[in-house]
Protein backbone atom coordinates (compact mmCIF):
# COMPACT_ATOMS: atom_id res chain seq x y z
CA UNK A 1 0.00 0.00 0.00
CA UNK A 2 1.33 3.44 -0.92
CA UNK A 3 2.30 5.64 2.04
CA UNK A 4 0.50 8.96 2.00
CA UNK A 5 2.69 12.00 2.73
CA UNK A 6 2.13 13.93 5.92
CA UNK A 7 -0.34 16.78 5.33
CA UNK A 8 1.07 20.23 4.74
CA UNK A 9 -1.70 22.78 5.20
CA UNK A 10 -2.02 25.42 2.52
CA UNK A 11 -3.31 28.92 3.00
CA UNK A 12 -6.75 27.82 1.87
CA UNK A 13 -6.75 24.89 4.26
CA UNK A 14 -5.64 26.86 7.31
CA UNK A 15 -7.87 29.89 6.72
CA UNK A 16 -11.27 29.09 8.18
CA UNK A 17 -12.83 32.09 6.42
CA UNK A 18 -11.71 30.90 2.96
CA UNK A 19 -13.07 27.42 3.64
CA UNK A 20 -16.50 28.75 4.65
CA UNK A 21 -16.62 31.34 1.87
CA UNK A 22 -15.86 28.70 -0.81
CA UNK A 23 -18.58 26.30 0.40
CA UNK A 24 -21.96 26.33 -1.35
CA UNK A 25 -23.92 26.63 1.90
CA UNK A 26 -22.03 29.60 3.31
CA UNK A 27 -20.88 31.33 0.14
CA UNK A 28 -23.64 33.98 0.20
CA UNK A 29 -22.93 35.11 3.76
CA UNK A 30 -21.36 38.48 4.46
CA UNK A 31 -17.79 38.71 5.79
CA UNK A 32 -19.28 39.64 9.18
CA UNK A 33 -21.48 36.52 9.10
CA UNK A 34 -18.44 34.41 8.21
CA UNK A 35 -16.51 35.90 11.14
CA UNK A 36 -19.35 35.00 13.53
CA UNK A 37 -19.27 31.40 12.32
CA UNK A 38 -15.48 31.24 12.59
CA UNK A 39 -15.79 32.37 16.19
CA UNK A 40 -17.80 29.18 16.87
CA UNK A 41 -15.12 26.92 15.38
CA UNK A 42 -12.92 24.73 17.57
CA UNK A 43 -9.68 23.28 16.17
CA UNK A 44 -9.18 19.52 16.68
CA UNK A 45 -6.35 17.23 15.67
CA UNK A 46 -7.06 13.57 14.86
CA UNK A 47 -4.60 10.76 14.15
CA UNK A 48 -4.55 8.67 11.00
CA UNK A 49 -7.12 5.85 11.16
CA UNK A 50 -9.31 7.65 13.68
CA UNK A 51 -13.05 7.16 13.18
CA UNK A 52 -14.33 10.74 13.20
CA UNK A 53 -17.90 9.45 13.26
CA UNK A 54 -19.77 6.32 12.26
CA UNK A 55 -22.98 5.91 10.35
CA UNK A 56 -25.88 6.30 12.74
CA UNK A 57 -24.00 8.53 15.21
CA UNK A 58 -25.88 11.66 16.31
CA UNK A 59 -25.46 14.57 13.92
CA UNK A 60 -23.99 17.10 16.35
CA UNK A 61 -21.34 18.99 14.37
CA UNK A 62 -19.80 20.21 11.12
CA UNK A 63 -16.15 19.56 10.30
CA UNK A 64 -14.00 21.63 7.95
CA UNK A 65 -10.75 19.93 6.91
CA UNK A 66 -7.88 22.34 7.52
CA UNK A 67 -5.21 19.76 6.73
CA UNK A 68 -5.11 16.07 5.90
CA UNK A 69 -7.42 13.63 4.12
CA UNK A 70 -10.73 12.11 5.24
CA UNK A 71 -12.51 9.11 3.72
CA UNK A 72 -16.33 9.06 3.60
CA UNK A 73 -17.76 5.55 3.12
CA UNK A 74 -21.15 3.86 3.14
CA UNK A 75 -22.61 0.58 1.84
CA UNK A 76 -24.31 0.53 -1.56
CA UNK A 77 -27.41 -1.47 -2.50
CA UNK A 78 -25.25 -4.46 -3.46
CA UNK A 79 -23.47 -4.39 -0.08
CA UNK A 80 -20.14 -3.06 -1.37
CA UNK A 81 -18.55 -0.01 0.20
CA UNK A 82 -18.69 3.24 -1.73
CA UNK A 83 -16.34 5.98 -0.63
CA UNK A 84 -15.10 9.44 -1.41
CA UNK A 85 -11.79 10.89 -0.28
CA UNK A 86 -11.81 14.57 0.68
CA UNK A 87 -8.86 16.84 1.31
CA UNK A 88 -8.16 20.22 2.86
CA UNK A 89 -10.82 22.87 2.36
CA UNK A 90 -13.67 20.35 2.24
CA UNK A 91 -16.57 20.50 4.68
CA UNK A 92 -18.45 17.44 5.96
CA UNK A 93 -21.53 17.12 8.13
CA UNK A 94 -23.09 20.50 7.21
CA UNK A 95 -26.64 19.13 6.85
CA UNK A 96 -26.49 17.44 10.24
CA UNK A 97 -25.56 20.83 11.66
CA UNK A 98 -28.95 22.07 10.49
CA UNK A 99 -31.28 19.12 11.17
CA UNK A 100 -29.42 17.10 13.82
CA UNK A 101 -30.27 13.80 12.11
CA UNK A 102 -27.98 10.75 12.55
CA UNK A 103 -24.94 10.40 10.29
CA UNK A 104 -25.59 8.56 7.02
CA UNK A 105 -21.96 7.51 6.41
CA UNK A 106 -18.67 6.74 8.13
CA UNK A 107 -15.93 9.39 8.27
CA UNK A 108 -12.37 8.17 8.84
CA UNK A 109 -9.06 10.05 8.92
CA UNK A 110 -6.80 8.68 6.17
CA UNK A 111 -3.88 10.81 7.43
CA UNK A 112 -3.27 12.91 10.49
CA UNK A 113 -5.83 15.71 10.19
CA UNK A 114 -6.53 19.19 11.50
CA UNK A 115 -10.28 19.80 11.69
CA UNK A 116 -12.26 22.97 12.35
CA UNK A 117 -15.42 21.93 14.16
CA UNK A 118 -18.70 23.81 14.69
CA UNK A 119 -20.89 22.13 17.27
CA UNK A 120 -24.62 22.27 16.75
CA UNK A 121 -25.13 23.43 20.33
CA UNK A 122 -23.10 26.55 19.48
CA UNK A 123 -24.59 27.01 16.01
CA UNK A 124 -28.29 27.10 16.96
CA UNK A 125 -27.98 29.99 19.46
CA UNK A 126 -26.09 31.95 16.76
CA UNK A 127 -29.02 31.44 14.37
CA UNK A 128 -31.38 32.91 16.95
CA UNK A 129 -29.07 35.84 17.54
CA UNK A 130 -28.32 36.39 13.82
CA UNK A 131 -31.55 35.65 11.88
CA UNK A 132 -29.90 37.13 8.79
CA UNK A 133 -27.54 34.15 8.71
CA UNK A 134 -30.42 31.71 9.09
CA UNK A 135 -32.34 33.43 6.27
CA UNK A 136 -29.32 33.29 3.93
CA UNK A 137 -28.80 29.60 4.64
CA UNK A 138 -32.48 28.90 3.99
CA UNK A 139 -32.32 30.78 0.68
CA UNK A 140 -29.19 28.88 -0.33
CA UNK A 141 -30.77 25.51 0.52
CA UNK A 142 -33.97 26.43 -1.32
CA UNK A 143 -31.93 27.39 -4.38
CA UNK A 144 -30.04 24.10 -4.20
CA UNK A 145 -33.30 22.16 -3.83
CA UNK A 146 -34.77 24.01 -6.79
CA UNK A 147 -31.77 23.18 -8.96
CA UNK A 148 -31.93 19.57 -7.80
CA UNK A 149 -35.61 19.50 -8.66
CA UNK A 150 -34.88 20.86 -12.11
CA UNK A 151 -32.20 18.24 -12.66
CA UNK A 152 -34.56 15.49 -11.51
CA UNK A 153 -37.26 16.82 -13.80
CA UNK A 154 -34.82 16.86 -16.72
CA UNK A 155 -33.65 13.34 -15.87
CA UNK A 156 -37.27 12.19 -15.64
CA UNK A 157 -37.94 13.66 -19.08
CA UNK A 158 -34.83 11.93 -20.45
CA UNK A 159 -35.93 8.67 -18.85
CA UNK A 160 -39.45 9.00 -20.25
CA UNK A 161 -38.00 9.68 -23.70
CA UNK A 162 -35.66 6.70 -23.36
CA UNK A 163 -38.61 4.53 -22.33
CA UNK A 164 -40.60 5.69 -25.33
CA UNK A 165 -37.65 4.97 -27.59
CA UNK A 166 -37.17 1.54 -26.01
CA UNK A 167 -40.88 0.78 -26.29
CA UNK A 168 -40.81 1.80 -29.95
CA UNK A 169 -37.75 -0.37 -30.59
CA UNK A 170 -39.36 -3.35 -28.86
CA UNK A 171 -42.54 -2.82 -30.89
CA UNK A 172 -40.50 -2.64 -34.10
CA UNK A 173 -38.52 -5.76 -33.19
CA UNK A 174 -41.69 -7.70 -32.34
CA UNK A 175 -43.21 -6.57 -35.64
CA UNK A 176 -40.03 -7.64 -37.44
CA UNK A 177 -40.11 -11.06 -35.79
CA UNK A 178 -43.77 -11.47 -36.70
CA UNK A 179 -43.08 -10.35 -40.24
CA UNK A 180 -40.21 -12.81 -40.58
CA UNK A 181 -42.49 -15.51 -39.20
CA UNK A 182 -45.14 -14.74 -41.81
CA UNK A 183 -42.61 -14.56 -44.64
CA UNK A 184 -41.05 -17.87 -43.62
CA UNK A 185 -44.35 -19.54 -44.44
CA UNK A 186 -43.87 -18.60 -48.08
CA UNK A 187 -40.14 -17.93 -48.48
CA UNK A 188 -36.91 -19.66 -47.44
CA UNK A 189 -35.64 -18.50 -44.04
CA UNK A 190 -32.59 -16.68 -45.47
CA UNK A 191 -34.74 -14.84 -48.01
CA UNK A 192 -37.26 -13.78 -45.35
CA UNK A 193 -34.58 -12.48 -42.97
CA UNK A 194 -32.69 -10.68 -45.74
CA UNK A 195 -35.92 -9.12 -47.00
CA UNK A 196 -36.78 -7.76 -43.54
CA UNK A 197 -33.24 -6.56 -42.73
CA UNK A 198 -32.81 -4.66 -46.01
CA UNK A 199 -36.30 -3.18 -45.91
CA UNK A 200 -36.89 -3.62 -49.64
CA UNK A 201 -37.79 -6.39 -52.06
CA UNK A 202 -34.82 -6.16 -54.42
CA UNK A 203 -33.62 -9.54 -53.17
CA UNK A 204 -36.76 -11.03 -54.72
CA UNK A 205 -36.06 -9.61 -58.18
CA UNK A 206 -34.79 -11.99 -60.85
CA UNK A 207 -31.01 -12.24 -61.00
CA UNK A 208 -28.37 -14.56 -62.45
CA UNK A 209 -25.79 -16.25 -60.27
CA UNK A 210 -23.60 -19.33 -60.04
CA UNK A 211 -25.17 -21.73 -57.55
CA UNK A 212 -24.86 -25.30 -56.37
CA UNK A 213 -28.19 -27.11 -56.40
CA UNK A 214 -28.95 -30.27 -54.42
CA UNK A 215 -32.02 -32.37 -55.13
CA UNK A 216 -32.94 -35.42 -53.09
CA UNK A 217 -35.89 -37.75 -52.70
CA UNK A 218 -36.88 -41.15 -51.39
CA UNK A 219 -36.62 -44.36 -53.39
CA UNK A 220 -39.77 -46.47 -53.40
CA UNK A 221 -41.90 -43.69 -51.90
CA UNK A 222 -44.62 -43.92 -54.56
CA UNK A 223 -45.16 -47.61 -53.90
CA UNK A 224 -45.07 -46.98 -50.15
CA UNK A 225 -47.73 -44.27 -50.50
CA UNK A 226 -50.01 -46.57 -52.51
CA UNK A 227 -50.07 -49.37 -49.92
CA UNK A 228 -49.94 -47.32 -46.71
CA UNK A 229 -52.51 -45.31 -44.80
CA UNK A 230 -52.27 -41.50 -45.23
CA UNK A 231 -51.47 -41.05 -41.53
CA UNK A 232 -48.52 -43.41 -41.86
CA UNK A 233 -47.26 -41.55 -44.95
CA UNK A 234 -47.47 -38.23 -43.13
CA UNK A 235 -45.55 -39.66 -40.15
CA UNK A 236 -42.70 -40.84 -42.40
CA UNK A 237 -42.57 -37.50 -44.22
CA UNK A 238 -42.54 -35.58 -40.94
CA UNK A 239 -39.55 -37.58 -39.65
CA UNK A 240 -37.81 -37.23 -43.01
CA UNK A 241 -38.37 -33.47 -43.34
CA UNK A 242 -37.37 -32.82 -39.71
CA UNK A 243 -34.05 -34.63 -40.10
CA UNK A 244 -33.20 -32.98 -43.42
CA UNK A 245 -34.40 -29.52 -42.36
CA UNK A 246 -32.00 -29.47 -39.42
CA UNK A 247 -29.09 -30.21 -41.77
CA UNK A 248 -30.15 -27.51 -44.24
CA UNK A 249 -30.01 -24.99 -41.36
CA UNK A 250 -26.66 -26.36 -40.20
CA UNK A 251 -25.05 -25.90 -43.62
CA UNK A 252 -26.90 -22.63 -44.35
CA UNK A 253 -28.61 -23.79 -47.48
CA UNK A 254 -31.74 -22.20 -48.95
CA UNK A 255 -34.74 -24.50 -49.40
CA UNK A 256 -36.30 -23.74 -52.77
CA UNK A 257 -39.14 -26.22 -52.46
CA UNK A 258 -40.57 -29.35 -50.87
CA UNK A 259 -42.34 -31.66 -53.29
CA UNK A 260 -43.67 -34.50 -51.19
CA UNK A 261 -40.57 -36.59 -50.62
CA UNK A 262 -38.44 -34.32 -52.85
CA UNK A 263 -36.31 -31.47 -51.55
CA UNK A 264 -34.39 -28.85 -53.55
CA UNK A 265 -31.69 -26.82 -51.75
CA UNK A 266 -29.62 -23.93 -53.15
CA UNK A 267 -26.15 -22.83 -52.05
CA UNK A 268 -24.64 -19.38 -52.78
CA UNK A 269 -27.97 -17.55 -52.97
CA UNK A 270 -29.34 -15.28 -51.63
CA UNK A 271 -26.34 -15.14 -49.27
CA UNK A 272 -23.07 -15.88 -51.06
CA UNK A 273 -20.68 -18.47 -49.65
CA UNK A 274 -17.10 -19.23 -50.77
CA UNK A 275 -17.50 -23.01 -51.06
CA UNK A 276 -21.05 -23.89 -52.18
CA UNK A 277 -20.20 -27.25 -53.74
CA UNK A 278 -18.24 -28.44 -50.70
CA UNK A 279 -21.07 -27.45 -48.38
CA UNK A 280 -23.61 -29.22 -50.58
CA UNK A 281 -21.61 -32.46 -50.64
CA UNK A 282 -20.92 -32.36 -46.90
CA UNK A 283 -24.62 -31.88 -46.25
CA UNK A 284 -25.50 -34.67 -48.68
CA UNK A 285 -23.27 -37.16 -46.84
CA UNK A 286 -24.88 -36.26 -43.49
CA UNK A 287 -28.34 -36.45 -45.08
CA UNK A 288 -27.58 -39.96 -46.33
CA UNK A 289 -26.44 -40.98 -42.84
CA UNK A 290 -29.57 -39.57 -41.20
CA UNK A 291 -31.98 -41.19 -43.66
CA UNK A 292 -30.12 -44.48 -43.25
CA UNK A 293 -30.91 -44.33 -39.53
CA UNK A 294 -34.55 -43.52 -40.26
CA UNK A 295 -34.86 -46.33 -42.81
CA UNK A 296 -33.89 -48.86 -40.12
CA UNK A 297 -37.05 -47.96 -38.21
CA UNK A 298 -39.09 -47.79 -41.41
CA UNK A 299 -37.95 -51.28 -42.42
CA UNK A 300 -39.10 -52.63 -39.04
CA UNK A 301 -42.55 -51.42 -39.99
CA UNK A 302 -42.28 -53.26 -43.30
CA UNK A 303 -41.46 -50.23 -45.46
CA UNK A 304 -38.78 -50.59 -48.15
CA UNK A 305 -37.70 -46.97 -48.61
CA UNK A 306 -34.34 -45.77 -49.98
CA UNK A 307 -32.74 -42.39 -50.58
CA UNK A 308 -30.84 -40.73 -53.44
CA UNK A 309 -29.22 -37.35 -54.09
CA UNK A 310 -28.14 -35.37 -57.14
CA UNK A 311 -25.91 -32.26 -57.04
CA UNK A 312 -24.96 -29.87 -59.86
CA UNK A 313 -23.20 -26.52 -60.12
CA UNK A 314 -23.67 -23.74 -62.68
CA UNK A 315 -25.49 -20.56 -63.57
CA UNK A 316 -29.18 -20.13 -62.80
CA UNK A 317 -31.79 -17.41 -62.70
CA UNK A 318 -33.30 -16.86 -59.26
CA UNK A 319 -36.24 -14.81 -58.01
CA UNK A 320 -39.88 -15.02 -57.07
CA UNK A 321 -42.56 -16.64 -59.19
CA UNK A 322 -46.29 -16.75 -58.61
CA UNK A 323 -48.98 -14.13 -58.20
CA UNK A 324 -49.96 -11.45 -55.68
CA UNK A 325 -51.48 -13.69 -53.03
CA UNK A 326 -49.13 -16.62 -53.47
CA UNK A 327 -45.49 -16.60 -54.51
CA UNK A 328 -42.30 -18.57 -53.91
CA UNK A 329 -38.59 -18.13 -54.41
CA UNK A 330 -37.48 -20.24 -57.35
CA UNK A 331 -34.36 -21.34 -59.21
CA UNK A 332 -34.64 -21.73 -62.98
CA UNK A 333 -32.08 -23.10 -65.40
CA UNK A 334 -30.16 -26.12 -66.60
CA UNK A 335 -28.32 -26.58 -63.28
CA UNK A 336 -31.57 -27.20 -61.37
CA UNK A 337 -32.77 -29.65 -64.04
CA UNK A 338 -29.42 -31.45 -63.95
CA UNK A 339 -29.53 -31.89 -60.17
CA UNK A 340 -33.04 -33.32 -60.48
CA UNK A 341 -32.05 -35.71 -63.28
CA UNK A 342 -28.98 -36.90 -61.36
CA UNK A 343 -31.18 -37.55 -58.36
CA UNK A 344 -33.53 -39.63 -60.53
CA UNK A 345 -30.56 -41.72 -61.69
CA UNK A 346 -29.12 -42.20 -58.20
CA UNK A 347 -29.63 -45.59 -56.65
CA UNK A 348 -30.36 -46.03 -52.95
CA UNK A 349 -27.50 -44.48 -50.96
CA UNK A 350 -25.87 -42.82 -53.97
CA UNK A 351 -24.85 -39.16 -54.18
CA UNK A 352 -24.37 -38.35 -57.87
CA UNK A 353 -22.53 -35.12 -58.73
CA UNK A 354 -21.71 -33.44 -62.04
CA UNK A 355 -18.23 -32.61 -63.35
CA UNK A 356 -18.36 -29.03 -61.97
CA UNK A 357 -19.07 -30.20 -58.44
CA UNK A 358 -16.48 -32.99 -58.74
CA UNK A 359 -13.80 -30.47 -59.77
CA UNK A 360 -14.54 -28.37 -56.68
CA UNK A 361 -14.53 -31.23 -54.17
CA UNK A 362 -12.29 -33.99 -55.60
CA UNK A 363 -9.54 -33.39 -53.03
CA UNK A 364 -12.04 -33.47 -50.16
CA UNK A 365 -14.08 -36.58 -51.00
CA UNK A 366 -13.74 -40.20 -52.00
CA UNK A 367 -15.65 -40.28 -55.30
CA UNK A 368 -15.78 -42.60 -58.30
CA UNK A 369 -16.74 -42.05 -61.91
CA UNK A 370 -19.91 -43.93 -62.71
CA UNK A 371 -20.69 -43.42 -66.37
CA UNK A 372 -21.82 -40.89 -68.93
CA UNK A 373 -25.56 -40.63 -68.45
CA UNK A 374 -28.13 -39.93 -71.14
CA UNK A 375 -30.50 -37.56 -69.37
CA UNK A 376 -33.82 -36.17 -70.51
CA UNK A 377 -33.48 -32.54 -71.58
CA UNK A 378 -29.74 -32.79 -72.25
CA UNK A 379 -28.47 -33.25 -75.79
CA UNK A 380 -25.10 -34.65 -74.74
CA UNK A 381 -24.14 -37.39 -72.28
CA UNK A 382 -23.42 -36.10 -68.77
CA UNK A 383 -20.47 -37.37 -66.73
CA UNK A 384 -21.58 -38.42 -63.25
CA UNK A 385 -19.55 -39.23 -60.14
CA UNK A 386 -20.71 -41.08 -57.03
CA UNK A 387 -19.54 -39.68 -53.66
CA UNK A 388 -18.80 -42.54 -51.33
CA UNK A 389 -17.35 -40.69 -48.31
CA UNK A 390 -15.66 -37.51 -47.14
CA UNK A 391 -11.94 -37.53 -46.65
Amino acid sequence: MAVLPEPRPTERGTDKRIILRDHYLFGELTPQNIDRLCACMVTKTVKRGTNIWAKGDPGTSLCAIGAGTVKISFPSVDGKAVFNVLGEGAIIGEIALLDGKPRNADATAVTDCELFVIERRDFLPLMREEPEIALKLIETLCSKLRRSGERIEAQAADLANANRTLEQRVTEQVAEIERIGRLKRFLPRQIAELLVSTGHERVLESHRRQVTVLFCDLRGFTTFSEISEPEEVILVLREYHTALGALVDKFEGTVERFTGDGLLVIFNDPLPCPDPSIRAVQMAVEMRDEVTKLSVNWSRSGHDIGFGIGIAHGYATLGTVGYEQQFQYSVTGKVANLASRLCNEAKNGQILIDINVFSAVETRVDAEFTEELILKGFSRPVKAFNVRNLR
